[in-house]
């Protein structure tokens, strides 16, 4: 059968029909990111004709591995819920998760050839890249170790993850080896990870699109907007008063210990605070709670990095508010695990 999208991911058909027969599943719950969603339909329909099962769509967020649709899974009362496109993360869940990475095959040839000018100033690269890519690293590596650049590749090896894998929320497959290298290398699209390599490192990332061949570069010094924005958002904090400190329920964000420890230290040096339990933290579920001069976010970082359209007040990190809180140095925080 021809999905559309099959030249691009690896969709795994057998392997989770496979899956579904060997559990006697019945009812599935199919988690697509956005952009799988396209041919969400194909894909359901190849399942269930070759499982006989009966599969539902979740149609909320899908923003990574931390964020599995396991409260829906268990309100349409499924066997299983097949979750496309990230690396396992939660395996505890009630339901059984079964990931499937959507692999994409890339030509490395035609990319090192356009990432070297770009390169050649470097003796030391560190390689980077999401659960896409990562089976192709040894082939990046060998063919870029023949063109004569030595090659470091970083791993988690308490979060067992792929190597040279990075995630939104978890750089530490790259802050392992940032003393060992002058530059990193990262395969994929966009900006979004690489500037969290940025943040996390304080090394220059060259990016090498797989996608539209397009090589560029960010450095600490295109990231100094950010930084600013960042110190000025902690400076506002320190003179706040009231805080909101928010709690995501996604299963693999979650973080109510630390929100609750906050609170406390926010209380003890006479502020007043509140944790705000949420599913999304978007604009729409937050603006009415108009008396938190501050928003703390303890779910993705990313979330307060990047921002949330709509929100107008500061949002900090967990160890943006430790810095507040005199727990941590920023001029320490940046370029080391920022992150984390």
């Amino acid at each position: 059968m021809n999905y559309s999208g099959e030249n691009m991911y690896d969709l795994e058909i057998d392997r989770v029909v496979s899956e579904i027969k060997s559990r006697q599943a019945k009812r599935i719950l199919l988690q697509l990111p956005d952009g799988m969603r396209p041919f969400a339909f194909q894909l359901l329909e190849a399942i269930e004709k070759s499982s006989n099962a009966l599969v539902f769509l979740s149609g909320d967020s899908c923003y990574g591995a931390c964020d599995i649709a396991i409260t829906q899974a268990e309100e349409l009362n499924t066997d299983l819920v097949v979750h496309y496109g990230h690396s396992s993360m939660i395996n505890n869940a009630k339901i059984p998760v079964l990931y499937v990475h959507a692999k994409i095959d890339i030509d490395v040839d035609r990319l090192i050839e356009e990432a070297l000018p770009s390169l050649g100033s470097y003796k030391i690269v560190g390689l980077a890249t999401t659960i896409q890519h990562t089976h192709m690293i040894d082939e990046i590596r060998e063919k870029l170790t023949k063109k004569g650049i030595s090659v470091i590749v970083g791993k988690d090896v308490n979060r067992k993850m792929s190597d040279a894998q990075i995630l939104g929320c978890n750089y530490k497959a790259v802050i392992t080896i940032k003393e060992q290298v002058e530059v990193f290398l990262f395969i994929g699209g966009g900006k979004f990870h690489p500037n969290g390599i940025v943040m996390s490192t304080g090394k220059p990332v060259i990016i090498a699109n797989p996608y539209t061949g397009i090589i560029s570069e960010i450095n600490e010094f295109n990231l100094m907007d950010i930084a600013k924005r960042r110190v000025a958002a902690i400076t506002i904090a320190k003179n706040a008063r009231i805080f909101g400190i928010l709690v995501s329920s996604k299963k693999g964000q979650r973080n109510l210990e630390k929100a609750l420890e906050l609170l406390k230290r926010f209380k003890d040096i006479g502020k007043s605070a509140a944790v705000i339990y949420l599913d999304e933290i978007r604009a729409e579920n937050l603006n009415n709670y108009s008396e938190p001069e501050i928003f703390i976010n303890t779910a993705c970082p990313r979330i307060a990095i990047d921002g949330v359209n709509g929100i107008e007040r500061p949002m900090l990190t967990l160890n943006e508010a430790e810095v507040v809180l005199g727990l941590r140095v920023w001029e320490c925080l940046w370029g080391n695990q920022y992150m984390e």
